[in-house]
C-alpha cells in the first residue's frame, strides 16, 4: 500500500473519531469520497480501512459497512477471520459480521450464522448453505436516481450483467382497484423469460394496488391479466398512491455472494428488486395461503421502496404465486 492510501485511511479514520458525534453526518460525505476512490479494485485499500476503523472503535457507520460490499474474494475471507477474532476478544463487530455473513456464509460455523436474525428463516430451509437461484432486476439507468452516495450508487446489486430482452417496470395497471377505486399500478409482466428461471413459465402481469397496507389477492386469466378478488384490503387509505414511472429493466442472473440480502443489513443501499430466491423480509416471514386452502403460496418476486415505488411508511412489496388456482398475494411490510 503506498503512503497516500495509509494517509488517506488515516484521514477517514481521524474524521470518524471527531467531536461531538453530532457533527459526523457534516464528515461523512468527505469520508465517502475518499472511499470511493477505492470501489473499484482497491480491495486491499478497503480491507486496510475496515481494520483500521475497527481498531480505532469507529466502525459503526454505514460507510464500514457498505465498502464490505466491495471486497473481493480474498480480502472478504481475510476480514472474516479478522472480525471472529475480535468477537473473542469482546470487541463489538456484530453488524460488520453480519455483512460479511450474508455474503460468505460458508466462512462461518452455524452457530454464528443463528445469532443473525435474517438466518433464523433461512436455517429453516432445506439446504440453508445452498439457497435457491434467482434474478435481479437490473435498471437501465443504473442505481435509480434516488440513491444517494457512491457506495450506494455503485453498490455491485445494481450492475450485475443482465442478459435476455428488456422488460418494462412501473406504469398504470389494467383495472381498478375495487376497494379504494384508484387505479392498479404495474410492477412488471413476465414473458418469455427462458427455460432458465424455474418460475413462473405462463405469461404473466403483476399490478398491484398501492394503496393496500395488508395481504391481497389477484386471479390471473389465461393470459396473465390479474384482476382483484377477495379478501381485499381495508378501505382506508392515508393518500392515494402514484403509479411508477416506466422504467426498462433487464433479468441478471444472481451470482452466489447476493443470494442472500437482509433488508435491515442492506436499508435500501442494495439492489433488493428481485425474481425468485429468497425474501428480504423487513417484520419478519409471512408466507400466505391460497384462500380457502392450507396451501402455501411460493414466494416470486420483491420490489423495494425505490424507482418511484413505495410500500407503506417505506418497505417492501412481496408477491407470491399458486400455479394451481393461479392466484399472486401481494403482501406489503414496511417501517
Amino acid at each position: 500500500m503506498s503512503d497516500l492510501e495509509s494517509l488517506e485511511i488515516e484521514t477517514i479514520v481521524r474524521l470518524l473519531s471527531k467531536t461531538p458525534r453530532a457533527t459526523i453526518q457534516a464528515r461523512y460525505e468527505d469520508c465517502t469520497a475518499i472511499a470511493a476512490r477505492h470501489l473499484k479494485g482497491g480491495s486491499e485499500f478497503l480491507f486496510a480501512l475496515i481494520k483500521a476503523a475497527v481498531e480505532a472503535d469507529v466502525h459503526q457507520t454505514s460507510l464500514i459497512d457498505d465498502v464490505i460490499s466491495f471486497l473481493d474474494d480474498t480480502h472478504l475471507a481475510r476480514l472474516a477471520f479478522f472480525l471472529q477474532g475480535q468477537v473473542k476478544r469482546g470487541i463489538d463487530v456484530e453488524d460488520l459480521l453480519a455483512h460479511v455473513a450474508l455474503q460468505a456464509p460458508g466462512l462461518f460455523p452455524d452457530n454464528t450464522l443463528g445469532d443473525i436474525p435474517d438466518f433464523a428463516d433461512w436455517l429453516t430451509h432445506d439446504d440453508p448453505r445452498s439457497p435457491p437461484a434467482c434474478h435481479h432486476f437490473i435498471f437501465e439507468e443504473g442505481a435509480p436516481s434516488d440513491m444517494s452516495f457512491p457506495t450506494h450508487r455503485n453498490h455491485p446489486s445494481w450492475h450485475l450483467p443482465a442478459t435476455g430482452r428488456p422488460l418494462t417496470v412501473g406504469g398504470e395497471g389494467s383495472a381498478v382497484c375495487p376497494t379504494c377505486r384508484e387505479r392498479l399500478i404495474h410492477l412488471v409482466t413476465l414473458d418469455d423469460l427462458g427455460s432458465e428461471l424455474t418460475m413462473p413459465r405462463p405469461r404473466l402481469r403483476i399490478d398491484t394496488c398501492a394503496n393496500s397496507l395488508e395481504p391481497t389477492y389477484y386471479s390471473h386469466d389465461a393470459a396473465g391479466v390479474p384482476t382483484p378478488i377477495a379478501p381485499l384490503h381495508s378501505p382506508f387509505i392515508e393518500r392515494p398512491a402514484q403509479a411508477a414511472e416506466k422504467r426498462t429493466v433487464w433479468l441478471a442472473s444472481t451470482p452466489k455472494r447476493w443470494l442472500r440480502q437482509s433488508y435491515a443489513i442492506s436499508n435500501s443501499r442494495q439492489n433488493l428488486f428481485r425474481l425468485g430466491g429468497l425474501p428480504s423480509w423487513v417484520q419478519g416471514p409471512q408466507y400466505p395461503l391460497v384462500p380457502g386452502t392450507d396451501r402455501e403460496m411460493k414466494f416470486l418476486l420483491q420490489f423495494d421502496s425505490l424507482a418511484g415505488f413505495f410500500w407503506g411508511s417505506g418497505g417492501m412489496l412481496y408477491v407470491f404465486w399458486d400455479d394451481e388456482s393461479r392466484i399472486t398475494c401481494h403482501v406489503p411490510q414496511y417501517t
